[in-house]
């Protein structure tokens, strides 16, 4: 293969990896807490050719450097924090700072596991521990931990739930009386570009990384009633398609180009 076959073939592997990335965003884009992810890209390290010493003819200087294409440099995670929608439902929470997480619990037969997420809806499920309290839940049956590290438990004779100004849960029973649940646990990532993505919206801290810290809930860090959006710009997301789609088309014409001569090349030759 041709040095220009070589460099289009590289970066069209590269672009394809960002139009990927790209849908991925656009088809999260209703997605709660769902945060983008914008590719940039580099050149790879340029290769030297050395002109022979018998080419005394040829114009071009010795050491002449090509390009061999680009690769993607980063894939980063967006911290820009979404717009806040409300809902109007109890267990509900939007985080307003994009460096602060929620903490769930994964459990299943394989043990426990620990996991950030910025989706915000919880329900209310049976203990498996007390057949005498309900617990905070995702969707995916992850538990919602408290600051302490363990599960939010509610009674079952609640009729609803309030959290206060300094992001404590309390739950309004049925006699009128009101029982503490805990205060909601958020940490703060201090390097979301170390975050390993762990499925739906669920990050995972790398092993042996502590850049994360917990940090007192507030009804300023936390709003109630709402959900955070997906925070992809639909119009920023479209315009990068097809700005991709045309540089793809660009590379896939050059090395259509490039064999083109190559057989007019071969057909001289016989």
């Amino acid at each position: 293969m041709n040095i220009s076959s070589n460099i289009a073939s590289v970066t069209m592997g590269q672009l394809q990896s960002k139009l990927d990335t790209i849908s991925n965003n656009v088809s999260n884009s209703e997605t709660a807490g769902y945060k983008r992810r914008d590719v940039t890209f580099s050149d790879l390290l340029n290769q030297e050719y050395t002109n022979q010493p018998t080419e005394g003819n040829r114009l071009t200087p010795p050491g002449l450097r090509v390009g061999s294409g680009a690769k993607i440099a980063q894939t980063r995670l967006s911290n820009d924090p979404g717009i806040a929608m409300q809902t109007g439902r109890m267990l509900d929470f939007a985080l307003t700072n994009g460096y602060h997480f929620f903490q769930v619990e994964r459990n299943d037969n394989g043990g426990s596991e620990t996991r950030l997420t910025r989706e915000g809806a919880f329900f209310l499920t049976e203990n498996p521990n007390n057949d005498q309290e309900l617990v905070l839940a995702n969707e995916n049956g992850f538990y919602l931990l408290d600051n302490n590290g363990e599960r939010m438990t509610v009674p079952y004779t609640f009729e609803s739930l309030q959290m206060n100004s300094n992001g404590q849960l309390e739950a309004i029973l049925q006699d009128g009386t009101t029982a503490a649940i805990g205060e909601i646990g958020l940490v703060e990532v201090e390097k979301p570009q170390l975050l390993e993505a762990a499925g739906n919206t669920d990050f995972l801290m790398p092993d042996g990384d502590n850049r994360m810290q917990p940090i007192a809930a507030s009804d300023q860090l936390i709003q109630q009633g709402a959900l955070e959006g997906s925070n992809v710009d639909m119009a920023k997301e479209m315009s990068d398609l097809m700005l991709t789609q045309r540089h793809y088309q660009l590379n896939a014409r050059s090395l259509s180009i490039a064999d083109e001569m190559a057989g007019l090349v071969n057909g001289i030759r016989r």
